[in-house]
């Protein structure tokens, strides 16, 4: 179902990002004619051609349909754009011959997208084999084309949708998608470092602040006394983020990085006394200062890569980043489940302790070539740099595009609660739920940038890559089907991942080395503030309107943040050079 819609989307993101859809047309696709073949076959076979014939010949063709697919997957299958599409050809054949040649279809779905309850001449409703691999996901109904689907006509629209972008971003022979990319990064003894340490250190954040949002419920039984920790938390990283801005620049990266770890340590240690004593002003204030500090390490982390690394790895090291971030939440939440489950919260922050230990430890390991050391004292002041910010368009333009969707993403992040338990019935674990779709998502799109070569288009991506998150925004607000919300909160999340590589990446690439700490400090305390103001104003905005009405104004915000994004992308000819770099720039 998603063939002609996979193709329009395929050539618009094309046209957006500055391609040629044309040299589509000069990519070699081995045995063609069979996808011809197989398309015809199911537009005879289903509505509104139809023809008129038995169920078993319907049943035989339909199989015959994917088996011609496959055929064209299997020849073509060394063309890695092709992956998704392959994948998704054989869930659907699999799901289409364990049913006898009809897939199977959630009862729930066919409603949801407006179909009626009954069935159709090549589906079949009900509980039958492997029906999870079946259509059991629906287009909201009133959209155009509104129809059930599976995790396999899903994968065929991504293919699809990649074939084309690939084909007409093509430069030379070189391939587009080449896994191996994303682990080259590693092979560099001080990025490895690096990632180890992050990736220990953000286990730690997560492990402490699960734990003691658990205790503190545990404690005080009250919801509001949670929201008041997540805000404390919130808050001191605009803070952390002016701090950033004003210090990175003037020092040397990893010294500041092990500094921040071992305070961090001693933080905690606070903590560990506020809950032993329990005191809650000083776990909040221990909180509040952890949560400054780990902003200082968040701008302090991507200004620190390009003095490790060639601009050419630049792409894949943000996203290895960026995967051991989301692996780090996953990690340390659920070892603070188990914690408070045996022990307390004061085991789950000595555990804690014992991360930021490690980790200082690994960025003190951290050797980068002498060239990378020499720091260059000149316009080092917050106003040069905001100066020089303001001064960079594309720098500029892609942080106030970031602030906006952080506005749109706080909005609906806050609002998730009240629609997924109180518009889907999701039951109290709803938001957990999201939360963990948004992760799957967000490390699945890190993972495929780290795949790519990104190379001038990375701006306007993020401008294409918004469009496609407000129109999720919307399917979104309009689903009444619990599991179709839960796949485009990762489908929302996995653009989302896309673009937080690239921001990096593209502040690493424009800035001038100088300036790295600053414009990743402003950037920092910038998205902060509109993320708290999204929050702030969550309760208002819900109480004026339903969740759905807030999660479709919300995706006001993105549609205007991709504007931004793609009106400012563009480089006019002849534009200035940026200026010199200094260190070790590759």
């Amino acid at each position: 179902m998603f063939l002609l819609p996979a193709i329009v989307v395929g050539v618009a993101f094309a046209l957006a990002l500055g391609g040629r859809p044309s040299r589509f047309l000069d990519v070699e696709l081995r045995h063609s004619w069979a996808v011809v073949a197989a398309f015809a076959l199911q537009l005879v076979l289903f509505p509104p051609i139809a023809l008129d014939l038995s169920d078993p010949a319907v049943d035989a063709l339909h199989l015959v349909s994917y088996a011609l697919l496959v055929l064209f997957g299997v020849a073509n299958v060394r063309n890695l754009a092709l992956l998704p599409l392959f994948m998704g050809m054989i869930l659907n054949a699999v799901a289409i011959a364990a049913n006898g040649g009809r897939m199977p279809a959630s009862e729930d779905a066919w409603i949801a997208a407006g179909l009626g309850a009954n069935g159709s001449s090549n589906v079949e409703l009900g509980d039958k084999h492997l029906a999870f691999l079946g259509d059991v996901f629906a287009l909201p109904r009133g959209f155009p084309l509104a129809n059930i689907f599976s995790v396999g006509d899903l994968l065929i629209g991504i293919g699809i949708v990649t074939l084309i972008v690939t084909a007409s971003m093509a430069e030379g022979s070189a391939r587009a998608l080449v896994p191996g990319r994303l682990i080259r990064p590693l092979r560099v003894d001080g990025f490895r470092r690096l990632a180890a340490a992050k990736l220990v250190s953000h286990l730690g954040d997560w492990l402490t602040l699960a734990a003691l949002i658990g205790w503190v419920y545990k404690e005080s039984h009250s919801t509001a006394a949670v929201a008041l920790l997540l805000g404390v938390r919130l808050a001191p990283p605009i803070l952390g983020g002016g701090v950033a801005a004003a210090v990175v620049d003037r020092l040397r990266k990893e010294r500041l990085l092990v500094w921040i770890e071992i305070l961090r340590g001693v933080v905690v240690v606070g903590a560990i006394a506020g809950v032993a004593a329990d005191n809650r002003t000083l776990v909040f204030g221990a909180v509040a200062v952890s949560g400054a500090l780990a902003a200082i390490s968040a701008a302090t982390v991507p200004a620190f890569v390009p003095s490790l690394l060639d601009e050419e790895l630049l792409p894949a090291a943000n996203a290895s980043l960026g995967i051991a971030q989301d692996v780090a939440m996953g990690v340390g939440a659920l070892a603070a489940g188990i914690a408070l489950s045996s022990s307390g919260a004061v085991l789950a922050l000595l555990i804690d302790f014992g991360t930021f230990v490690v980790a200082a430890f690994l960025y003190s390991t951290i050797r980068v070539r002498p060239a990378a050391q020499a720091l260059d004292q000149s316009d080092t002041g917050l106003r040069a740099g905001f100066r020089y910010l303001v001064g960079r368009k594309a720098l500029l333009v892609v942080v106030c595009a970031f602030a906006a969707a952080t506005l749109a993403t706080g909005l609906t992040n806050a609002t998730l609660p009240r629609f997924l338990d109180g518009e889907l019935h999701m039951g109290v674990g709803a938001y957990g739920y999201g939360l963990s779709a948004l992760a799957w998502g967000l490390a699945a799109g890190q993972a495929v940038v780290g795949f790519a070569r990104v190379g001038d288009s990375a701006g306007r991506w993020i401008g294409a890559a918004l469009i496609a998150m407000a129109v999720l925004f919307v399917t979104l607000a309009e689903t009444t089907h619990a599991p179709t919300a839960l796949l485009v909160l990762a489908l929302i999340g996995f653009v989302d991942g896309t673009t937080d590589v690239l921001f990096d990446t593209i502040v690493q690439r424009e800035a001038d080395p100088r300036y790295y700490g600053r414009v990743f400090g402003f950037a920092s305390a910038f998205m902060t503030t509109t993320m708290m103001t999204a929050v702030a104003a969550s309760p208002l905005l819900n109480h004026v309107g339903t969740p759905r009405a807030v999660i479709l104004f919300a995706g006001l915000f993105l549609l205007a943040a991709a504007a931004v994004a793609l009106a400012g992308s563009s480089r006019p000819a002849g534009a200035a050079a940026l200026p010199a770099r200094v260190g070790s720039q590759s």
